[in-house]
């Protein structure tokens, strides 16, 4: 099995390389719609420079001023003509040498008037779009005085893009790819913490069968020897194999029961009497004192539809919890009240507390809470999830309130109810 700091190195190394792919991939969709740009730019201004030379040749002028295109913005451009620009004229020469360099990136142009001295709408192509209004789109004013004309692609990012058929390919592919592996990488690590638990609860089971399956095999050993000359012993061992016996048995139908589903019997008991002698039982079996040990049961008279049994076994199980996770100090307190008409049971202890993160996990089958690499409490990590199944099946629910350092309430709400 692979080790905690092996899979660890694996997980950085996983998580870098899909950063770097993904920067890498950034990288080049980048640099591909910056080459793409420049390319427009160029083919663009070589066009326009065509149109000023056309525009001038029409108007029989043979002087062409220097460097006619001015790039104002990413999408915006003015042209210097620095003569009379017909706009039947310009719009047809636009058109030649556009579709001369291959230029179908949809565009408007204006054309400055001399006498208002200000820009006025010329035209609007796109092989998608029809005709605009004059007034669909607003040129900024260029600090230019005679003739000039300019010219505005309003959706070039969009256009741009979409020419990049190839690279948009390839940067799906990688991303689904990136994906691919990123739900393997979960998988991964899904089965490997399902693998952990397993392991962990094989073991677990191992060590609760084996004390009970050890203490029979000594108690027979002692009936074997002592089964003439001392009776009474042969009692007592036989009444510890009995013991024994019973709880291995509730332990392989805890199990058991929650793989096949549990079967209820449910009746109108009355809780804090079942409260009360679970309570009782496992305050004799640990030896603890009143000091150690509080309990306060409503004195409301009511009756809750559930089953006995199972609702012992819940009990039991906080109880018992409550005591493994409180090493150093052991102080429980047992409550029950009615609440907006349910029934609410209430286990309180000052132990090791959980932490948040792991406050919804505990109910999860076979869970446990984790103390470094090892569990320093034994158990099969199914008492938490057989509490909040039994509940539910009941139609309550169980909550959890807990701190590290300061200890947990576990609540028990049921709502069926009735006052006797």
């Amino acid at each position: 099995m692979i080790s905690r700091r092996t899979f660890r190195v694996f997980i950085v190394l996983a998580a870098l390389s899909f950063v770097g792919v993904l920067l890498t991939q950034i990288i080049w969709m980048n640099n591909a719609y910056s080459q793409k740009k420049e390319e427009f730019n160029r083919q663009l201004t070589l066009a326009l420079q065509e149109v000023v030379r056309d525009v001038l040749k029409f108007n029989n002028t043979l002087t062409m001023p220097p460097n006619p295109v001015s790039q104002l913005t990413e999408n915006y451009y003015a042209v210097m003509v620095n003569d009379l620009i017909d706009p039947s004229v310009l719009d047809h020469f636009i058109r030649q040498e556009f579709n001369r360099v291959h230029i179908t990136e949809a565009y408007a142009y204006s054309i400055y008037d001399c006498s208002n001295k200000q820009l006025v709408y010329g035209g609007y192509y796109s092989e998608n779009l029809k005709e605009e209004s004059a007034n669909s789109y607003k040129f900024p004013p260029v600090k230019l005085d005679k003739n000039y004309f300019t010219i505005y692609f309003p959706n070039i990012k969009m256009d741009l893009f979409s020419d990049m058929g190839l690279w948009i390919y390839l940067s799906l592919l990688v991303l689904l790819i990136l994906i691919f592996f990123t739900y393997s990488f979960f998988v991964i690590t899904r089965q490997k913490r399902l693998s952990e638990i397993q392991r962990d609860f094989i073991n677990n089971m191992a060590h609760e069968i084996r004390t009970p399956l050890t203490t029979i095999g000594i108690s027979a050993d002692g009936i074997e020897a002592n089964i003439d000359a001392h009776k009474d012993k042969v009692v007592i061992f036989s009444k510890i194999i009995k013991e024994e016996a019973v709880r291995m048995k509730l332990q392989l139908e805890k199990i058991l029961g929650l793989e096949e589903g549990i079967k209820l019997k449910s009746e109108w008991v009355n809780p804090n009497i079942l409260v009360h002698e679970c309570a009782q039982k496992i305050q004799l079996l640990n030896n603890l004192i009143e000091e150690q040990f509080t309990l306060n049961l409503t004195n409301e008279t009511i009756e809750v539809w559930i089953d006995p049994f199972h609702f012992s076994q819940v009990c039991s199980n906080l109880l018992e919890n409550a005591i493994k996770y409180s090493p150093s100090k052991i102080q429980i307190t047992v409550s029950s009240s009615v609440l907006n008409g349910k029934f609410v049971l209430c286990v309180q202890d000052k132990g090791l507390g959980i932490a948040p993160k792991y406050q919804k996990q505990i109910f999860d089958r076979f869970f446990r809470v984790p103390f470094g690499n090892i569990h320093q409490v034994k158990g099969f990590g199914i008492g938490l999830f057989y509490v909040k199944q039994i509940t539910q099946a009941q139609g309550g629910q169980v909550k959890v309130e807990s701190a590290l350092g300061i200890g947990s309430k576990f609540f028990i709400e049921l709502p069926k109810i009735k006052h006797v």
